[in-house]
């Protein structure tokens, strides 16, 4: 049924044409609303308007499906998606009329952010995400997609991309989206105050309108809600680059609630930097990266306790059997899962665990094995 209280109007020559907003439960792409929004945010990602996600920016995000029906806990999250920078973006669909569109859905959709935060870590995405376009198109490759919108013309570095994913992921760095035909008022207050609080991750609303006549094609408009300038312009600012000296980490370190985190992240800094072998970053996130015998890049540790492990053979003076023993010595404290091939990985792997979740005798071991394989004896 058209609703003429709520139009947008078409100027063509010098007629004024209305188009009515129309329901999406008069099958449009399903036979539910819940249906047709969600098959129409997988058919469509380029519905989610980057340009009023970030404004201010001559390159907006854009956005790839990696997964309908994400796996998180016993649940299942509607839709992930990735942008270009490597942000994941969780999508969750709700009707207008179900009660769940109320306060339900937010707790709903932050409780599958915290879940995903531990449970999507370790190559886990990119599994679920490959399993899943394997189904949807045998024929072509997730990579091939993530080439095609996001490299162009230039040689696009998955590896390094899926690196990127999992350390925006372990720094909180996520976008969340609730996507209606309308977001009630309470719902839209709600979403607006997480999105000015929350320091790292975003929480928007998106509303998917249509427009026009019965007889006519549909005019699709999505609006956004969460956004004012000063959130856009603080979020921006805090996901710019910037050069990690020593001196910055420590004032991090120093700042941090987990006493323990911080202790054993100025324990490494420290130690790096006595032996000459603390290379900086310039990154959006506190990250050193320390350096292997022969002073390439080995390890670089993040600023919430994870970890990164370069696995190129090239990068090790003992070739492929030196770095086989490294990853070895790792699975013995449970920092690489014990059926990682190391042969199987490109250029790295995410330490499984975080530095604050060993327990003394573990770090001790950890330092152990840093020594073993950066310093000469």
């Amino acid at each position: 049924m058209a609703n003429p209280s709520d139009e947008i109007f078409h100027l063509k020559g010098d007629q004024l044409i209305s188009m009515p907003s129309r329901s999406m439960r008069e099958g449009l792409l399903g036979k539910s609303l819940e249906d047709a929004l969600q098959t129409f945010l997988e058919k469509y990602p380029q519905i989610i308007p980057g340009k009023q996600i970030d404004p201010v920016t001559d390159d907006p995000p854009h956005f790839v499906l990696l997964r309908r029906e994400m796996p998180v806990g016993g649940w299942s999250l509607d839709h992930l998606y990735v942008d270009q920078r490597g942000i994941l973006t969780l999508v969750e669909t709700k009707l207008f009329q179900n009660p769940e569109s109320r306060r339900e859905v937010i707790g709903q959709i932050i409780e599958y952010a915290a879940n995903g935060l531990e449970l999507w870590s370790g190559g886990t995405i990119r599994q679920k995400a490959t399993e899943f376009w394997a189904t949807q198109n045998p024929s072509r490759e997730l990579d091939e997609l993530l080439q095609e919108e996001f490299g162009g013309e230039t040689e696009f570095e998955k590896d390094e991309f899926w690196r990127k994913i999992e350390e925006n992921l372990s720094n909180n760095r996520i976008r969340l989206i609730i996507a209606a035909d309308e977001l009630r008022p309470e719902v839209r207050r709600m979403i607006e105050y997480l999105n000015k609080w929350m320091q790292n991750s975003e929480v928007l609303g998106l509303e998917l309108k249509c427009y026009g006549g019965e007889s006519e094609s549909l005019v699709l408009v999505p609006l956004l809600i969460g956004q004012t300038q000063s959130i856009i312009d603080k979020k921006v600012i805090g996901s710019k680059k910037m050069r990690w000296t020593i001196q910055e980490l420590k004032s991090v370190y120093s700042d941090m609630s987990n006493n323990i985190l911080g202790s054993r992240l100025n324990k490494l800094l420290d130690w790096a930097v006595n032996n000459n072998i603390f290379k900086e970053t310039e990154t959006e996130n506190p990250i050193f990266t320390i350096l292997g015998k022969n002073k390439k890049p080995l390890i670089s540790i993040y600023g919430n306790g994870g970890g990164y492990l370069r696995t190129k053979k090239e990068i090790y003076l003992g070739g492929k059997s030196e770095r086989n023993k490294l990853v070895n010595d790792l699975k013995e404290i449970n920092l690489m899962d014990i059926g990682f091939d190391p042969e199987l990985s490109k250029d790295g792997k995410e330490l499984t665990k975080k530095i604050s979740d060993l327990n003394e005798g573990e770090f001790e071991k950890f330092l152990h094995i840093l020594r073993k394989y950066c310093l000469h004896d």
